[in-house]
């Protein structure tokens, strides 16, 4: 059944994502169906998906049948030239149809706007993938080459005995390639291409053979080459050693301890050097009363023992302290291992 003329066959139901939101798509597209690493591109399958744009972005239904595409080698093209297998039960050209044949000329890429890769074959980061064994967790670096460019061209040609036909390919082309450029996707990987030329070599000369329209459309890939065999996987940090390096010097220095007494005033002044103890005992030589504690630098908290009962706890004295003669006074300080701690007790002496 013939459908009608303005019978819509590409339908887009759902809108096309933009801006970072497309270009997230296009990262998530390249490792789609794989591993955490890209998929290889060669030659053969920049071929594919260039043939697999052309029966989806730039297909054309004529009469409710899509016109069939051929791809063709050089070698292949010279012998279709001569063969016409798009014939029918009567040895008649069937038309329309549209060939591929890609050159074999494959020349220096240029979709890197002319700048060349880095020399030395090195390999870059492309993934950290978190790992786990069970027992251990760590990171594995995935990382690949920089993708050699490579330019390949394709000649596109339509072979048709209608104008029509022939209008409504050239409409698709022009306006597929109005924006300079359009992508195809190989495996993944989006790689540009745009229309070189269009010329025709149509047989309208020979009056005797069947006319029909030839036009020709060479459109250049600006793809590049992915080689598997060159991807690492490099396993990284397992597992995190904590190493605390101890020295052999004593931590228990002598604590500086100066007494002054004079007409009856106390001022016992005790300093807590770096990496000594931090307690301190002495035994009272005569009666004290002690009234005040200043000066205390570095140092979070004070603990007085008299004949190992505890006395006193904390950093200002409320109450005065009393000591009597022979009493064995302990002092217990909390502060920094690292850092000189002091501070005074300040009173009088007992009669």
């Amino acid at each position: 059944m013939k459908l009608p003329s303005n019978f819509k066959t590409n339908i887009k139901i759902n809108p096309s994502k933009i801006g970072p939101e497309r270009r997230e798509e296009l990262l998530n597209g390249i490792a789609d169906k794989g591993t955490f690493l890209p998929r290889g591109v060669s030659e053969e399958d920049m071929d594919a998906g260039f043939i697999e744009y052309m029966n989806n972005e730039l297909s054309v239904v004529l009469d409710g049948v899509k016109i069939p595409v051929v791809f063709l080698t050089i070698q292949r093209w010279t012998e279709f030239t001569k063969t016409w297998s798009f014939t029918n039960e009567y040895k008649n050209m069937v038309l329309p149809f549209i060939t591929v044949v890609r050159r074999p000329d494959i020349q220096v890429g240029t979709n890197q706007a002319g700048l060349w890769n880095i020399p030395g074959g090195r390999t870059y980061t492309y993934m950290k993938v978190p790992t786990f064994d069970g027992s251990r967790k760590g990171v594995d670096l995935y990382k690949i080459p920089q993708p050699t460019s490579v330019d390949i061209t394709y000649e596109v040609r339509l072979f048709t005995n209608k104008m029509k036909d022939l209008n409504k390919f050239n409409s698709l082309v022009h306006k597929t390639f109005q924006s300079r450029q359009s992508y195809v996707f190989v495996k993944g990987h989006p790689m540009p291409i745009v229309l070189e030329s269009i010329s025709d070599e149509s047989n309208i000369e020979d009056f005797e053979n069947r006319r029909f329209y030839v036009q020709e459309f060479e459109i250049k890939m600006m793809g590049y080459i992915l080689d598997e065999k060159d991807f690492e996987i490099i396993p990284t940090i397992n597992r995190v050693y904590n190493i605390v390096e101890l020295s052999d010097a004593k931590t228990t220095r002598t604590v500086i301890f100066d007494a002054y007494v004079k007409n009856n005033t106390l001022d016992y002044t005790i300093v807590f050097k770096p990496r000594s103890t931090n307690t301190f005992s002495f035994n009272a030589k005569y009666g004290l009363k002690f009234t005040q504690i200043v000066n205390v630098e570095n140092i979070a908290n004070i603990n007085i023992l008299v004949n190992n009962a505890p006395v006193f706890n904390g950093l200002v004295l409320v109450s005065p302290l009393f000591i009597y003669p022979n009493d064995l006074v302990t002092i217990t300080v909390d502060k920094n291992f690292l850092q000189t701690g002091k501070f005074e007790l300040l009173g009088n002496t007992l009669p």
